[in-house]
């Protein structure tokens, strides 16, 4: 049997750059604290927290001013009302380890907003990446999320109202290319922002591309990975053989006997010493 691991696999850019700064902050000797979940990856979580990272879901559970203390804020950013209310606090080092990609769509619908474009997201309304990027939205104008064509029909926007289109910055490319090209014959006004991550299309297309070139196929990352439900999706689409798996214990319930080759995809915040020991327990069932 043959295992062919992709070439795009591991933290993206984003996610590596969050692990990071927390890490150089445990170095330092702070204390770390993460404002949420700082990616969706189960596994990678419980070794922060065995490091001594203690995870907050809202910031009244600092009852008290400490020093030396670093509160980290998640990859897919935090509601600008918490921001500001973080950055306010005394005795707390605000560490932002906000996707830099997350962060520039945040910029581009604060200040058009502001100019009066009405604001059409495409992604789960549900994802904290999208709660965020909803609070940077001016009031005075309108703002939607749509995950589905069917959703563009409960637009409550005139035809001459200038609107902008933004992404989520993980959801599937050509969806976005399908939900732009509607909203573009519906409105008269419409800008469009590619803000889909670089490397998020990369895996995509290299899950696309040899799904129909293996035998079975294995994603792996977290449960509520919306990056890696997606892969999962995609590959389904070429492939009948296509296996998620979160975690080492997982593989006892993986059949590969029989099975020439097989390709592994992961998460874009599955980290790479899960992915290896991972590898390293089928290579023993093998």
């Amino acid at each position: 049997m043959k295992i062919i691991l992709a070439k795009y696999i591991g933290f993206c850019k984003g996610v590596n750059r969050c692990i990071s700064l927390v890490e150089q902050e445990i170095k330092n000797g702070n204390k770390v604290y993460a404002l949420g979940e700082l990616l969706h990856n189960q596994q990678e979580m419980k070794r922060l927290e065995s490091l001594g990272v203690k995870v907050i879901n809202d910031i009244k559970e600092l009852k008290s001013v400490f020093k030396n203390i670093s509160l980290i804020i998640r990859t897919h950013g935090i509601e600008k009302e918490v921001y500001q209310q973080i950055v306010s606090k005394n005795g707390i080092k605000v560490v932002d380890g906000t996707c830099p990609i997350v962060k520039k769509n945040q910029v581009i619908v604060e200040k058009y907003s502001k100019e009066g474009y009405n604001v059409i997201i495409f992604g789960d309304i549900e994802h904290p990446e999208i709660r965020a990027l909803i609070s940077y939205i001016s009031n005075n104008v309108k703002k939607y999320v749509v995950s589905s064509l069917e959703d563009i029909k409960k637009l409550d926007i005139s035809y001459d109202k200038p609107i902008i289109v933004i992404s989520q910055t993980t959801k599937p490319v050509d969806e976005y290319k399908k939900i732009c090209d509607v909203l573009k014959r519906k409105f008269k006004n419409v800008k469009i922002f590619n803000t889909i991550c670089k490397e998020t299309i990369l895996r995509e297309q290299e899950i696309k591309d040899l799904s129909k070139k293996v035998h079975k196929v294995i994603v792996i990352g977290g449960k509520n990975s919306a990056n890696t439900k997606k892969l999962i999706s995609i590959a389904k689409k070429y492939n009948n053989e296509v296996f998620a798996i979160s975690c080492e214990e997982e593989v006892k319930n993986l059949k590969i006997n029989g099975y020439e080759t097989i390709a592994i995809f992961s998460g874009a915040s599955t980290p790479r010493w899960l992915i290896q020991k991972i590898v390293k327990k089928i290579e023993t069932k093998v």
